[in-house]
């Protein structure tokens, strides 16, 4: 019973449930507000008639006293003769009259209370009529008559007989107002009790009924709030949540379903996306198998995922219009690959090319075109995903089965997911192999032309020195034959041979820049500073330079050698464009700037002009045409090695004559990627002169 009481309250809605509690609350409620009401009633009711029982028994003794007052009126105006005490007994007489009517008006309930009154309203009018003769007779002056009446007694006897009447009735409302007292109290004791009685059976239903509430509305919708706020824990925990034990049939049971729906269908979206993620690393994976491979491994994955018989991966021969297997899944693979197929021989891979969206094929047994025989040995049913690339789909991955399914049988999300993936593998590989492709045909293209390079070189620098040892050797052998123009030009012919031979080393040493490939080190920018001022003491020591380096510069990643050219080129230049009756002045200092070291190598030299400083990079450029010492390419050296390392060259100008040249170098430790022989992009800071 209580069973089937169970399962008829969960089957009620929320609304209804609610319903139900108030109704179980209201009608007791109602019922003991009835019954209080009811009771409250009654004891009005008896209050009333004992105010009816007090008022006639207030009248009673008023007639009982009047009765008294005419008896004493009469026996005075009998013995007095005097006509106050007519007087009293004639008012005593009227009030009497209307004391006794005002005791039948009321009326009292009483049993035989009326009845009583009368008789003793009848006694008092054969009183009255027995003592109004006497009055006229003593007013008359015979006295005879009225004595003797007097003392035979016969009126005390009625008056006697009327405060009889009179007593018994006031006893018998004595008893009346006792019993209503009685009634009245019972009443009262009842109300009481009654109303605290409904009081606590009130509190008590509405207890039953929010505890019933409670386990329906309130306890159901914290254990979904409870399992809403441990659904993230579970899932970061990778546990499943047990399920919620809501088991009606109301709107938080259907809500409790739908959630725990919800929440199934998020961790099953989740393992599937940790599912692709995984596939997606393994099949984005480059490896030395190239496209094959991965497209090998992308059938082998689909056909475990989406639980199919065979997986093809087909893509589009635009100049063949038809289908080529580029790979199968298993031992299909060996019988496929590479195979071509006609474009209608897979109609369910040309609609889902065709709309780039998801096709479902069933009953492909049915259809006997002879283009299908192939296909026809593969399964039954078919699920075929574009292949999507930015320009459009390029080919689809078909996933047969060999039993009839319908649409819904085939895990159709999981299979997009799949096929994003592979689409990203594919397009990725043959970025891969494009790029590796058009990578070695620069290599090979670099290397013709450094090998033409280095041929032009020695071809251009060879005949450069036989111009310029001829040109000699004419001047030392024919110089008093030649007059003064011969000579002026033979000079100028063994000047152009020389520079010749200059310009070709100097490519040559700019081209050499970043073909090292070791590996950077750590390099003490004070050491390299130190060799080539060992390596330039005599040139120092002839013009009493001055050189001063700031102490404790900090590690820089580069290599060795060439932060010794890069000071080396920079020094040379400050000693050149110093005057010769000036002592050179030089000044190394470093400041660390983020994860870079800016360099600063100040001079009193002549200075660059600001229109000029972004062209002393360039090969060749210098600023004296006449007389210029150098070959022009000692400052373009130094762009390309600190640019080898991502750092920056540019020149700014001095408070005085001069200027510094400043560059940076990535700190040690802190350089994100150094790649031998690769050039860095970054940002280049402002420079003075743009």
């Amino acid at each position: 019973m209580t069973g089937r009481i169970r399962g008829w309250w969960d089957r009620l809605r929320v609304q209804q449930k609610i319903w139900v509690v108030l109704l179980g609350l209201l009608i007791p409620l109602l019922s003991a507000l009835e019954v209080h009401i009811y009771l409250i009633n009654q004891l009005l009711s008896v209050q009333q008639q004992r105010e009816q029982v007090l008022l006639a028994n207030q009248h009673v003794q008023v007639v009982q006293r009047l009765i008294s007052d005419l008896d004493e009126a009469f026996h005075g105006y009998a013995l007095t003769r005097q006509p106050a005490y007519l007087t009293r007994f004639n008012e005593t007489n009227a009030k009497l009259k209307s004391v006794l009517d005002k005791s039948l008006a009321l009326a009292v309930d009483a049993p035989g209370f009326k009845g009583e009154l009368r008789a003793v309203q009848e006694r008092l009018a054969r009183f009255m009529a027995a003592r109004r003769p006497l009055v006229e007779q003593l007013q008359e002056g015979r006295d005879d008559f009225a004595m003797t009446h007097i003392r035979s007694g016969r009126g005390l006897v009625l008056s006697e007989e009327v405060r009889l009447d009179l007593r018994a009735i006031e006893d018998r409302l004595t008893r009346e107002l006792q019993r209503l007292a009685a009634r009245s109290s019972g009443l009262s004791r009842r109300t009481f009790w009654g109303l605290i009685q409904a009081v606590i059976g009130g509190l008590v239903i509405g207890a039953l009924g929010a505890r019933l509430l409670a386990n329906s509305i309130t306890r159901p919708l914290a254990r979904l709030r409870a399992s809403v706020g441990a659904f993230g824990r579970d899932v970061d925990s990778g546990r499943c949540a047990p399920p919620i034990s809501i088991r009606s049939s109301d709107e938080i049971g259907e809500l409790a379903r739908a959630y725990e729906e919800m929440a199934e269908r998020i961790r099953r979206h989740i393992r599937e996306l940790e599912t692709l993620g995984t596939i997606g690393n393994e099949i984005n994976t480059i490896r030395p198998d190239g496209l094959d491979g991965a497209l090998k491994r992308i059938a082998d994955r689909a056909l475990e995922l989406i639980d199919a018989d065979v997986c093809l991966v087909m893509l589009r021969n635009e100049r063949m219009q038809c289908w080529v297997v580029e790979a199968a899944s298993g031992d299909w693979n060996d019988r496929l690959h590479k195979s071509v197929m006609l474009w209608e021989e897979f109609p369910t891979s040309v609609r889902a090319f065709e709309t780039q969206r998801p096709a479902v094929g069933e009953g492909l047994r049915g259809d006997d075109r002879p283009e299908v025989i192939r296909r026809n040995l593969i399964g039954d049913s078919e699920l075929s995903i574009p292949l999507l690339a930015p320009g459009g789909p390029f080919g689809v991955l078909a996933l047969i089965r060999e039993h009839k399914d319908t649409r819904g049988a085939w895990n159709l999300h999981l299979a997009r997911g799949l096929a994003a993936e592979a689409a990203l593998a594919i397009s990725n590989v043959r970025l891969y192999e494009a790029a590796y492709q058009r990578q070695k045909d620069l290599m090979a293209r670099l290397r013709h032309l450094e090998h033409l390079a280095e041929t032009l070189a020695h071809d251009l620098k060879g005949p450069g020195e036989r111009m310029e040892g001829l040109a000699a050797l004419l001047a030392k052998e024919y110089r008093e034959r030649l007059d003064e123009r011969g000579a002026r030009w033979l000079a100028l012919i063994e000047q152009n041979g020389r520079e010749l031979v200059s310009r070709v080393e100097g490519l040559l040493a700019v081209a050499r820049v970043g073909a090292r490939q070791e590996a950077v080190a750590a390099v003490d920018p004070a050491h390299a500073i130190g060799e080539v001022l060992k390596t330039r003491a005599w040139e120092l020591e002839q013009r009493c330079a001055r050189i001063e380096v700031q102490k404790d510069l900090p590690l820089v990643a580069c290599h060795r050698a060439y932060l010794r050219q890069v000071f080396d080129n920079v020094i040379s230049n400050s000693l050149k464009f110093t005057p010769d009756d000036a002592a050179p002045d030089i000044a190394i200092t470093a400041v660390r700037e983020g994860h870079m070291v800016c360099f600063a190598v100040r001079d009193r030299g002549v200075g660059i002009p600001v229109d000029k400083r972004d062209k002393v990079f360039e090969p060749f450029v210098r600023l004296q045409a006449e007389g210029a010492k150098g070959s022009g390419i000692g400052l373009t050296i130094v762009k390309r090695i600190v640019e080898l390392y991502g750092g920056t060259v540019w020149i700014e100008s001095n408070e005085g004559p001069g200027c510094t040249v400043k560059f940076t170098l990535p700190v040690l430790g802190e350089i994100e990627s150094v790649v031998s022989g690769s050039l860095s992009s970054v940002e280049k800071r402002p420079r003075s002169g743009d």
